[in-house]
């Protein structure tokens, strides 16, 4: 009798002749120290081999996970300098009759976005209506954006909430149409928890856990949305628009990349980001120049309409543009009411 292995485990060996008595073959097992020996005759040394070859080829265990993407535990500080322009830029407002002009302008004015301003879009995200409502969002944007910061990277990170919350500032006027006006940045604090929730599942689907496990952080992530911005005075339409874009833009991400990129890659994002801001500012600017420091000429600044107002399956056609003014509460985020809680802007006039 020939060796046919050696050096195997007891339950390598218990396996092995498992398979060879299965197939019919004759062979012996040894112990030879703390390992295990086979033995077959020379005449049944290849049908042996043959048969376990293809044991261990049917049943060849899975190939390991590839390494899944890192935390980046000292980036995470850049959500604090996320939040101080918040808060810059919120004190450097002023006032409620500075807030108006400023609402006017840069709003997420439905109508005016799908008129082709879609520098609102982004620029929203940065006003809020008063303290509380900035306090709100900052605690959670320290929460989840600190998180997305971490898994995609300081740079990628933020330029992925950006641009995931003025898409979805971006749906939200394309559900409303006009007669619209939101500002505050829980529409990105929402598309950063959609980014989170896109990062856990990923991990799970790479981690090759159950089905049901890999939806849990996405259930989870749409349990916070109906608590955090379901309230009376909450966008939800936007919060909703925020979130689903999230975890869009975190699917593609981690699709298509996979890992953390190094430094040039989130540096250069960060730069596209404030580009992106800044070019909205100025867009904004220049467009409603009267919007700042003037009397607001064209906004929609209500969702809810006097039915008198209205003309049956059409959008609304004031009289006359000094005699129409509606009234409405601006839709802020994370369900923080501004301190402005009825604007009176002239109604939008648009043909029949």
């Amino acid at each position: 009798m020939a060796a046919l292995f050696a050096h195997l485990t007891l339950d390598q060996a218990r396996t092995y002749s498992l398979v060879l008595s299965s197939a019919g073959i004759v062979h012996h097992t040894a112990r030879q120290g703390v390992r295990w020996s086979i033995f077959v005759s020379h005449a049944l040394r290849g049908p042996a081999q043959k048969a376990v070859a293809a044991y261990l080829a049917e049943n060849s265990p899975p190939e390991p996970a590839p390494p899944l993407p890192e935390i980046l535990p000292w980036r995470t500080h850049s959500a604090l300098y996320v939040i101080l322009i918040l808060w810059v830029i919120h004190i450097a407002i002023g006032p409620e009759a500075s807030q108006r002009h400023f609402f006017t302008a840069f709003g997420a004015d439905a109508g005016q976005i799908m008129d082709g301003q879609l520098f609102r879009c982004v620029t929203a995200l940065l006003l809020h209506g008063d303290d509380a409502h900035l306090m709100a969002n900052t605690v959670f944007m320290l929460l989840f954006g600190t998180y997305t910061a971490a898994v995609f990277g300081w740079g990628v990170g933020w330029l992925l909430i950006l641009t995931a919350g003025a898409q979805g500032n971006l749906m939200a006027a394309w559900w409303y149409k006009s007669l619209h006006l939101s500002v505050g940045a829980s529409t990105a604090v929402f598309a950063a928890l959609g980014l989170c929730a896109a990062a856990t599942a990923w991990r799970r689907m790479r981690r090759r856990t159950g089905r049901w496990r890999i939806w849990l952080p996405l259930a989870g992530g749409l349990g916070l949305v109906g608590w955090l911005g379901t309230s009376p005075r909450a966008d939800l339409i936007a919060h909703v628009a925020g979130f689903v874009t999230g975890i869009v833009y975190g699917g593609l991400y981690f699709a298509a990349v996979g890992r953390i990129l190094r430094w040039p890659a989130q540096t250069s994002a960060a730069v596209v980001a404030v580009a992106i801001v800044l070019a909205s500012v100025l867009w904004g600017a220049t467009v409603a120049p009267q919007g700042v420091g003037g009397n607001p000429h064209v906004i929609c600044g209500a969702r809810v309409l006097n039915p008198a107002e209205m003309v049956s399956g059409s959008r609304s056609h004031p009289r006359s543009p000094e005699s129409s003014v509606r009234t409405g509460p601006i839709r802020s985020g994370l369900g923080s009411p501004p301190s402005i809680d009825h604007l009176k802007y002239p109604a939008r006039s648009f043909p029949g």
